[in-house]
């Protein structure tokens, strides 16, 4: 019995407070949707993280770009250069050359 007296007296604080109460509740909802909603901060930091993930991706693709055109120029100029990419690309060999295939024992 004394618990029906606890949520009554409850019950009669939040009638007597009500407007607080709705006001407290509407200030509740504005700020969980300005947390948690599609443009909230969560949603933010979370677009801001992968944003900077991506950009760190560019950065590295364009480097990689660029040392491959810096190889690409080297091959059109140098004969040297296009001779060490087949042998080492392709394991082309001068006429006259001879290959000798080293066998490793994995096993070992």
């Amino acid at each position: 019995m004394k618990d029906d007296g606890f949520f009554r007296n409850i019950v009669k604080f939040v009638y007597q407070r009500r407007k607080f109460f709705l006001y407290l509740l509407i200030l509740a909802v504005i700020l969980s949707y300005a947390v948690f909603g599609k443009k909230g901060i969560l949603q933010r930091v979370e677009l801001e993280m992968e944003n900077r993930d991506l950009k760190e991706k560019l950065r590295t693709e364009q480097e990689k770009t660029m040392m491959l055109q810096k190889e690409v120029e080297e091959l059109k100029t140098s004969d040297k250069k296009i001779e060490k990419f087949a042998r080492e690309k392709y394991g082309m060999v001068k006429d006259g050359e001879e290959i000798y295939k080293v066998v490793t024992d994995s096993t070992k």
